[in-house]
């Protein structure tokens, strides 16, 4: 059995869960009990309807309809903060100061459907969203390598292939899902392993033999935006420059990555920026090497993208702060009794 089929079964099970405790009654008592003294991140990518796509499904958090009912779930039952109020939690005293499960509303990549979904969403709500920009992306029809990857896939002559760098990667999208084939090669990209992305990306165009890339069309936010989304009440923060694995450049590549873009941004945006999220942002994509990095680069905080709940309790590394992704994958039930959770036990889940 394939990872991607054993995860489904999973996730279907978690979705009986979800619904035997949300139909108990369980979740709407919940509401009324004491809070973890906790910071809830969640972490959103794109909004809309993924199968419309061509690219990479799997970067779509939710629909615009989703999105709004997230939205009025968490300022019902939780305390949604802004960055300023988040950074001052993960800093300074005010950890120890006040309880309850506060929510911080984030989005990387700064793709062109959070500021035409996301941003009215979140004005009407009177709920500030954090948006982590990449700012070589900004205003452009780039299409990063995730979104080629999928693609590719998505219009491969080779149904069957395999990849030889940095390991061999038989691939059949004859046999199994495309959304399976996908998975298996975005992670191998993501893997330590690979340190020369421009040669991992070669193989693949060579191994399936896809379409060439569709017309230029602008995919990402662009400066007027962000700054109208500043002025609306939202934030913004570093994605890096050029969305490079940080792990896999050497300390002055890191190093420039980070500071040119937190230059970039706030000499365009108008605003300190003092908090960056780590591309993509798992254990393996940063070091203590790139936290010190950032440190020196002027940020007070930075984000992961590895799960989990951040504890009052803990010895909370400002450097490595947890957030929780948010995927198509959750409906409303499953989403509504995982954020109780987390309120409750500082676990998102099931």
């Amino acid at each position: 059995m394939t990872r991607d089929r054993m995860t489904g079964r999973f996730g279907a099970k978690r979705d009986v869960l979800a619904r035997c405790m949300y139909w108990s009654g369980g979740v709407l008592l919940s509401n009324y009990l004491p809070a973890k003294n906790s910071l809830l991140v969640l972490l959103y990518h794109r909004l809309g309807n993924p199968s419309e796509d061509p690219y990479d499904r799997g970067v779509f958090s939710a629909t615009g309809e989703q999105f709004d009912d997230h939205i009025r779930y968490l300022k019902r039952n939780f305390s949604p903060i802004t960055l300023e109020e988040a950074e001052d939690w993960i800093t300074g005293p005010a950890r120890c100061e006040s309880r309850g499960c506060r929510v911080l509303v984030t989005f990387d990549d700064g793709y062109l459907d959070n500021y035409e979904i996301g941003f009215p969403i979140l004005r009407s709500h009177g709920v500030q969203g954090v948006f982590f920009l990449s700012s070589s992306l900004v205003g452009s029809s780039a299409v990063p390598w995730w979104d080629e990857i999928a693609y590719l896939l998505r219009t491969a002559r080779n149904k069957r292939f395999t990849l030889q760098y940095p390991v061999e990667l038989a691939v059949n999208i004859a046999e199994e899902r495309i959304s399976e084939g996908i998975r298996k090669v975005i992670n191998l990209y993501k893997t330590p392993e690979n340190q020369d992305p421009e040669r991992f990306m070669e193989g693949v165009r060579d191994a399936v033999q896809g379409d060439d890339l569709g017309p230029s069309v602008r995919r990402f936010l662009d400066w007027d935006e962000a700054r109208a989304m500043v002025r609306g009440g939202m934030a913004i923060g570093s994605h890096c420059h050029s969305h490079r694995v940080l792990s896999k450049l050497d300390a002055t590549q890191q190093g420039v990555e980070l500071s040119h873009s937190r230059s970039v941004l706030q000499e365009r945006v108008g605003m300190p920026i003092n908090s960056v999220a780590y591309p993509v942002g798992i254990k393996d994509s940063f070091s203590t090497q790139t936290e010190r990095l950032a440190r020196e680069a002027g940020y007070k905080v930075a984000f992961s993208n590895h799960g989990g709940v951040n504890l009052s309790e803990d010895l909370l590394n400002p450097y490595d702060v947890r957030r929780v992704g948010v995927s198509t994958a959750q409906d409303k039930i499953r989403f509504r009794v995982q954020a109780t959770s987390a309120r409750l036990t500082g676990k998102f889940w099931p």
